[in-house]
């Protein structure tokens, strides 16, 4: 599945895709100073198989401790097409990943706070790589099936590992450097920022300075970590039913640089004064706006 995927992709692009430099281990000095500072990306192999996650988290094990949970869902790439929220009981939506390969489902566990959800295994997994260096974390988890779509979009200002526990993806990343070929999408989504294109529907005749961006990607097999640096746009495809968790971090300088800004968005977009377009809010059955 990612062979045409990576296929597709390079059909679309002007320039050969390349893949990120991979290493096997590295000390965490090391890493801030070489990879952190210097904000380039970098594939590990080895710096998760000591964590609990790797021997434990499965979908069974999720099924075992998710009882008596809710969580949302997203369905299909909610950045660059519809924005489709569900809420509901969290083994029903792992019951649906787990029978994804018969009823097709696009049912996305995505982004969900472990400190709020699961609080006991935050001890599964360990970000100090980064988190060492950084004031501000949140660790998150994902759970998908084959076909998820993570469009191309930045944390802003954070810092980002993603760890593959379970599964794989497929991942796409585009430098800073490269903005001017990534036209912004007019879609809100808090903390980030969105771009327009799609590359599944990809607009030839508007995205044109797209297919001359510098496109790298990874294949991400269990076991494998990367580091998205800030700013840095990203694109994620799941290829199998899925299990990852990462680690947004970021200073004290880059998070009052991002609040001063976004604190502002926020407040009008809560009472629906800007980014009416958005990826955090969906509307009931009775038409009513909800915040996620």
């Amino acid at each position: 599945m990612h062979h045409k995927i990576i296929s597709y992709v390079q059909n679309i692009l002007n320039y050969p895709l390349e893949e990120i430099k991979t290493i096997t281990r590295i000390s965490h000095k090391e890493f801030n100073n070489t990879f952190v500072k210097n904000n380039t990306p970098l594939v590990m192999t080895a710096m998760i198989n000591d964590w609990p996650a790797m021997k434990k988290w499965n979908l069974d094990y999720f099924e075992t401790i998710g009882k008596d949970k809710q969580a949302f869902i997203s369905k299909g790439n909610i950045r660059q097409g519809n924005t489709a929220w569900e809420f509901g009981d969290f083994l029903n939506y792992v019951q649906e990943i787990k029978e994804s390969s018969t009823n097709n489902s696009d049912a996305y566990l995505s982004n969900l706070s472990i400190q709020k959800l699961f609080p006991e295994v935050m001890n599964d997994v360990d970000f100090s790589l980064i988190s060492n260096f950084k004031k501000y974390n949140s660790t998150s988890f994902w759970i998908g099936p084959p076909g998820t779509i993570t469009g191309w979009h930045t944390d802003r200002l954070n810092d980002n590992i993603l760890a593959q526990v379970f599964g794989k993806k497929l991942v796409f990343l585009v430098s800073p450097k490269d903005n001017s070929k990534m036209p912004l999408s007019d879609k809100y989504e808090p903390g980030s920022k969105l771009c327009s294109v799609s590359m599944e529907n990809f607009d030839q005749e508007n995205h044109q300075a797209f297919k001359d961006a510098r496109v790298k990607y990874t294949v991400l097999e269990p076991g494998k970590t990367l580091f998205i640096p800030k700013n840095w746009w990203h694109c994620v495809y799941g290829i199998d039913i899925s299990i990852s968790s990462n680690n947004f971090g970021h200073t004290t300088i880059d998070h009052f640089r991002m609040k001063s800004v976004e604190r502002v968005k926020r407040i009008l977009h809560a009472f629906g004064l800007y980014g009416k377009n958005c990826v955090c809010h969906y509307y009931d059955e009775s038409g009513k706006r909800q915040k996620r």
